[in-house]
């Protein structure tokens, strides 16, 4: 058989930075990529690692993972590189990630992982003539990937090249995109797994011009049939009786129409939404539909939908696609600009929640607008209570994580018949929580959550706003466009507050903790940088109220403020000003903090229907109602098993008698002792009283180490010996402890 003059070899992510160099043609688009498409390549490779890989494993155990194709890339040998013609965009984004793991093996600071950052080092970059060469050679970028490499500071310069620009946003936000356990317990095996399990095939050109048509033939030429498009086809073809194609040909394209289907995997992703809200069973089918719509429709069109016969299938496209796709699109809009009585629905966007599943299995195809925006405004508040419920108690690391047993609440929601249901299964849900908003106590800012606390502060700042008769300015809070950014109230100089604090931990714990934090714009955010409170307060007056309260005038010439807020909600004890900032004062106003949420998020007055027992509690306690958590590992707690890769949480090892409730743990780094215990929740809880469900966020705050391996780092005492919680773990899985307590 004769060579090909066009050649398809299939690479490994090893093979393909260890034998290609690249180079981007100045008829290249920009590096384009948003944070969307690299959190679906991102959780793509982490979900597929994640079906393979268990706690205690060992790196040659990755060899038998299931390998992952990550489709072709386009290119032609030019001398000593290779230049791009398709692919630019998973290639950077691949190359950003190699930058980014090995900078998490280097802050691990661990011996074993030195033969893991000298594996991904030569892909990253090789040395030409003394100097450092990225895999992707552009020496506009050289200046951020060596910021990133050698984790400088980098300001990006005014003349930066969109390229440029949107390289150093991708990779600002990949620590927050990477699930827990990847960015440390499992790093050396993803790390492997990435380099040699996950491939594309290279098909490589003769020259320019035959790169840009095989690039033309694999976009342009003839029909490439999708998913919806196969849909499409099998619905039309059920749907027939003869004479009605036409008519189901102009209703599926309205459908289309409505959802805009010019944007790229709208047809698709309306579909999954409204197959798993309104039809799928079991989590397999919830897979099923993700991996496969179309085939899942096939098989299960009589058994789940009730389509059996022509005027079955003909209904389904002329009457419940057509007037769910106009509700989606109403959603969808939502989403997108900030909608007076369905705020949730953007707030739940900006937080990346999955929210089309819930809002399609509560929305009948025959609800009047009315109905159909009290429901969706319920299901979203729903889901935006949770989210920041989970988040306080340090209960989620990613958003995904609130996705984890989702198809309860989404069968609930489906049997609803009207809205008065919705609020009732909603609100029972809220009172079956085992998590309040005594985690604010607490909470503070952290490497892996600042999202999070952003979005805390951006609602209790509106809130207030809003309270004093002022626009609700959460679109601004949240839009990048325009920054606002965290600020610390204490400037980080340690020695100011050293009398008090005694420790560099304790300082850094307290300067972080939530009611020590503001929102503020960037602009007013950078002119304060280390000043001290004295000078601060004098800026902060003229700012958000949340802001301006902690000085005296803004109580004595402000009735909005006194009235509208502090009176009406009887805040006097909580909401006075503040001359001083120091730890009493930050206790102070985390005790704001937690009632504004308690507040903000009062399932009442957000339209719940609570059940009676709570209602009745509620009343007699005259507070807000909220789920008191359990004060011993429940049944629930030693469910939450999928909160992290492999199952295994500190609260599963208590319920099985792995560990126990007291035991105390030590952390050693850079010759300091850092000291918590397991608690009655089985959770670990630091000197300091924050409360952490995984090791690891545990010993990141008590550290200040962005990342940190908890699960070896964290050593349980047993008598006169400490045993990392890693081989505890281990043990509970050698005798077999943890496949009985499922």
């Amino acid at each position: 058989m004769t060579d090909s003059p066009i050649r398809g070899d299939g690479f490994t992510i090893k093979e393909l930075f260890s034998l290609l160099k690249f180079r981007l043609d100045p008829y290249q688009r920009e590096y384009s990529w948003g944070r969307k498409d690299v959190k679906a390549l991102i959780d793509d490779l982490t979900e597929h690692f994640a079906d393979d890989w268990m706690p205690g494993h060992e790196r040659r155990e990755v060899r038998r993972y299931r390998p992952y194709f990550l489709g072709p890339i386009v290119y032609y040998q030019d001398d000593e590189v290779a230049a791009l013609v398709d692919g630019q965009q998973r290639i950077t984004t691949l190359h950003l990630l190699l930058l980014h793991l090995r900078r998490l093996a280097v802050e691990a600071e661990r011996h074993e992982y030195r033969g893991d950052i000298a594996a991904l080092e030569p892909l990253i970059a090789d040395n030409s003539f003394g100097e450092r060469a990225y895999a992707i050679r552009s020496d506009e970028r050289t200046p951020v990937l060596d910021a990133i490499f050698e984790d400088k500071p980098f300001s990006l310069p005014a003349d930066a090249s969109p390229s440029v620009t949107n390289l150093y946003e991708r990779s600002q936000e990949l620590d927050g995109l990477l699930p827990e356990s990847t960015r440390d317990e499992a790093l050396p095996l993803f790390i492997h797994w990435l380099l040699n399990r996950v491939c594309l095939v290279g098909i490589n050109a003769n020259n320019r011009r035959q790169g840009w048509e095989i690039f033309e033939t694999m976009n342009d030429r003839g029909v490439q049939l999708g998913p919806a498009d196969l849909l499409k086809s099998f619905l039309l073809r059920r749907a027939s009786n003869g004479h009605n194609l036409p008519r189901l040909g102009e209703a599926w394209g309205g459908v289309l129409a409505r959802i805009d289907n010019r944007a790229p995997q709208a047809a698709a992703r309306f579909l999954q939404a409204l197959l798993i809200g309104r039809y799928a069973q079991s989590a397999d089918e919830v897979t099923d539909i993700g991996v496969s719509f179309h085939g899942w429709v096939q098989e299960n069109a009589s058994r789940r939908m009730n389509l059996n016969n022509a005027p079955d299938f003909a209904r389904f496209i002329e009457h419940d696609l057509a007037r769910l796709s106009g509700r989606y699109a109403s959603l969808h809009a939502a989403t997108r600009v900030l909608e007076v009585n369905l705020e949730p629905l953007f707030y739940n966007a900006r937080n990346e929640i999955d929210q089309m599943p819930f809002l399609l299995a509560a929305i009948n195809p025959d609800d009047s607008d009315a109905q159909f925006r009290d429901k969706a405004s319920l299901v979203a508040a729903y889901l935006d209570l949770m989210f920041i419920r989970m988040a306080v108690n340090n209960r989620i690391g990613k958003p995904d994580d609130l996705n984890a047993d989702v198809l309860p609440v989404i069968l609930d929601l489906r049997a609803c018949p009207d809205i008065d249901a919705v609020a009732k299964v909603l609100g029972r849900r809220i009172a079956e929580l085992d998590v309040d908003f005594t985690g604010v106590k607490r909470y503070g800012l952290r490497a892996d959550n600042r999202s999070q606390v952003r979005y805390l502060l951006a609602r209790l700042t509106a809130f207030v706003e809003t309270e004093c008769g002022r626009p609700n300015e959460m679109a601004r809070y949240l839009d990048k466009d325009e920054p606002f950014e965290i600020e610390h109230i204490w400037a980080n100089k340690f020695e100011r507050h050293q009398p008090e604090v005694k420790t560099e931990s304790v300082f850094r714990v307290q300067r972080n903790r939530i009611g020590a934090l503001l929102l503020l714009r960037k602009s007013h955010n950078a002119s304060y940088q280390d000043a001290p409170y004295e000078q601060k307060i004098e800026w902060y007056r003229g700012q958000n109220h949340l802001a301006a309260s902690l000085h005296k005038s803004t109580q004595e010439r402000n009735r909005p403020f006194t009235e509208g807020v502090i009176r009406k909600h009887r805040l006097e004890k909580l909401f006075h000003p503040v001359a001083r900032f120091d730890m009493s004062a930050i206790e102070l106003r985390q005790q704001l903090y937690e009632r504004l949420c308690e507040i903000i998020w009062e399932p009442k007055r957000l339209g719940f229907i609570l059940p009676p027992a709570v209602e009745r509690e509620t009343a007699a306690q005259g507070e807000p109602p909220v789920a008191v958590p359990s004060q011993r590992v429940s049944a629930a707690v030693a469910r939450r098993t999928r909160a992290h890769f492999g199952g295994v949480t500190v609260a599963r090892l208590v319920a099985v008698g792995a560990l126990r409730a007291g035991d105390e743990l030590v952390l050693t780094y850079k010759r300091e002792r850092y000291l918590a215990h397991v608690n009655e929740a089985g959770q670990i809880q630091l000197e300091s009283g924050e409360a952490f469900e995984s090791p690891s966020p545990a010993g990141s705050t008590a550290t200040g180490k962005p990342t940190i391996n908890g699960w070896s780092a964290w050593k349980v005492r047993r008598g006169d010996s400490l045993t990392p919680l890693h081989d505890v773990r281990a043990d509970a899985l050698s005798r077999g402890l943890l496949e009985v307590a499922t």
